[in-house]
């Protein structure tokens, strides 16, 4: 048996769908930690082109979310101390059950790790970005803090 092809006219409705659905958890995440959120950042949403932008800016540092119509998603981490920072956390996979995978953990707290740090509810960006730049990505910088700020609260 040979392994199940993707009709290519679907590939972009796949792309788009994929980008949509993130964009919608990411949202949610978003809306939800409102009530907890007491950061000046200010939230830009652009749709261009199939493009969703997800951009938070404070005093000189910014937080960015790109979810392109290729279906790769990006972080990018701005601030004045610090050379910028990019991070690939999602490439796209035509196959559906990978897409769910991400869709999946995004679902499963991601989303609200990567609202977390936009809004600088766990960290400043100015501490959180000193990790990121060496080996260390964004999951890994994330839980460090998590783990720090939990052994600070004992």
């Amino acid at each position: 048996m040979g392994k199940k092809s993707v009709d290519p006219s679907q590939v972009p409705l796949m792309k788009s769908e994929m980008v949509a659905t993130a964009f919608e958890i990411l949202m949610e995440a978003y809306i939800k930690s409102l009530g907890r959120c007491s950061s000046g950042q200010k939230v830009t949403i652009t749709i261009k082109s199939y493009n969703r932008y997800i951009k938070f800016s404070g005093f000189r540092e910014y937080f960015d979310i790109c979810l392109y119509k290729s279906g790769d998603i990006d972080i990018k981490m701005r601030e004045s101390c610090h050379a910028d920072y990019l991070e690939r956390i999602y490439e796209y996979k035509e196959d559906r059950s990978q897409q769910e995978v991400f869709l999946q953990k995004l679902r499963d707290g991601f989303a609200e790790q990567l609202i977390d740090v936009a809004n600088c509810s766990l960290m400043d960006y100015h501490s959180f970005m000193d990790m990121l730049h060496g080996d260390w990505h964004f999951k890994e910088a994330y839980e460090y803090f998590t783990k720090l700020v939990e052994g600070c609260k004992v």
